[in-house]
């Protein structure tokens, strides 16, 4: 709530041309969010454990429903990676810096 509330209350100034100092708070925390996002779901680790699934199905260690339940986990977790990987949380766009 804190991030919400400084950025609303520092727009008007920008807007009227006051220039404050970048919030280090907020870029600090950004990226530490991303980093711990990325740790979380490692795309590689993801398709490998997704291949590895695949395989133990194919040579008969696991069953079929045990197969289908973790490669369901598997595929939303790589979804997740996949977002987690296109954001791009360490850029923020400063209005301060208009010229």
């Amino acid at each position: 709530m804190v991030l919400v509330v400084d950025d609303v209350l520092t727009l008007p100034l920008a807007f009227a041309g006051i220039e404050l100092l970048p919030n280090y708070f907020t870029i600090v925390f950004n990226a530490l969010h991303k980093q711990a996002l990325e740790e979380m779901y490692p795309l590689e680790k993801i398709q490998s454990a997704i291949k590895e699934n695949r395989m133990e199905y194919e040579l008969g260690e696991i069953s079929k429903e045990e197969y289908e339940k973790t490669s369901k986990e598997l595929n939303q977790k790589l979804s997740i990676a996949k977002k987690v990987k296109e954001m791009n949380l360490g850029v923020r766009t400063n209005i301060m810096d208009a010229g």
